[in-house]
């Protein structure tokens, strides 16, 4: 018996077959012809929509990356219901991370090599966290101010939108997001932003202290699912703890004020490839106090200007 038909066999509830639920609502076998034929032909219409068609076949493909081969001869009806699978069944973010593993484990970057003991998309996430340490090149370290290293804990501060998004890999916080790079820039400049990575789980904590006076007072700890917790629930080690404690008590710079000027100016218009979604011709560096500054497309960097502080979307 192949893998497939023996994975068939252990989940029943797997192998649906939509005629069966059809004639399970309206009960008699007439009614569920009548219903067929309705479905049948609400999707013939839809066949002759080469856009319909396109649309579809480009998100399997884009989106979920199906292989192209796989979709040769299929009918819409076929096509709708292998993205409802993704969709309602997996979840896009989940499609996601389960496609990062993969890439991940075809490496042999993943630790744990036993798939039938993941049961949850957050032990995936956990693997995709340790393995993306393993893959830390040289320039990001220097993006970084490691505050305490050792063979199990990694407490730094990120010093790029890069590196943040790197380190923080495997979680849902805002500031490690690949999609919106300005919340990284937000909590930078207005305070101080800690990653504290346990090397041998993967597991992750963030810890924010705001600075800004023109903000509410802030001192703040999350999950790496970005829940906002007590520091006392994060189950930290006494040494790890202190770390938090020294930086938020006594450090008065943000982690954007560690940066040099030079560093700045090149971390914004690193930014100008990463925003090009925005249907805007600036980025602004928000909170300085003495100037503001612009980074218009074609990388010239404008200083002095009073510019109103917005990002559109396209």
């Amino acid at each position: 018996m192949g893998k497939i038909e023996e994975l068939k066999k252990q989940n029943p509830n797997f192998n649906i077959n939509i005629i069966d639920i059809i004639n399970d609502v309206y009960g008699k076998s007439k009614y569920t012809e009548m219903v067929i034929n309705l479905i049948k032909n609400k999707y013939s219409k839809r066949e002759g929509d080469g856009n319909y068609y396109s649309d579809i076949h480009r998100e399997l493909i884009r989106e979920y990356k199906v292989n192209p081969d796989k979709l040769i001869g299929k009918t819409v009806f076929e096509l709708v219901n292998m993205i409802r699978v993704f969709s309602e069944n997996i979840g896009y973010n989940e499609s996601k991370t389960i496609e990062k593993f993969i890439e991940l484990n075809e490496k042999n970057l993943i630790t744990q090599k036993d798939l039938t003991t993941y049961k949850t998309i957050e032990e995936l996430e956990l693997q995709i966290s340790l393995s993306d340490l393993k893959i830390v090149d040289k320039e990001l370290e220097k993006q970084v101010l490691k505050l305490m290293e050792t063979d199990e804990w990694l407490v730094l501060k990120p010093l790029s939108y890069q590196a943040s998004v790197k380190y923080g890999s495997g979680t849902k916080w805002c500031t490690a997001s690949k999609n919106e790079s300005d919340y990284y820039f937000r909590y930078s400049k207005r305070g101080i932003l800690i990653y504290c990575i346990n090397k041998k789980t993967g597991d992750k904590v963030a810890g924010f202290k705001n600075l800004d006076l023109s903000y509410e007072k802030e001192t703040s700890f999350w999950t790496i699912i970005d829940l906002r917790t007590d520091s006392i629930d994060c189950d930290l080690p006494e040494e790890v703890m202190n770390i938090f404690k020294e930086e938020f008590k006594n450090t008065k710079k943000t982690n954007w004020e560690l940066l040099s000027e030079n560093e700045r100016n090149r971390q914004l218009i690193q930014m100008e490839s990463l925003i090009k979604k925005y249907d805007s011709t600036e980025y602004l560096a928000e909170g300085q106090p003495t100037a503001e500054l612009r980074v218009t497309r074609r990388g010239d960097i404008v200083l002095d200007e009073e510019i109103d502080v917005s990002v559109r979307r396209a």
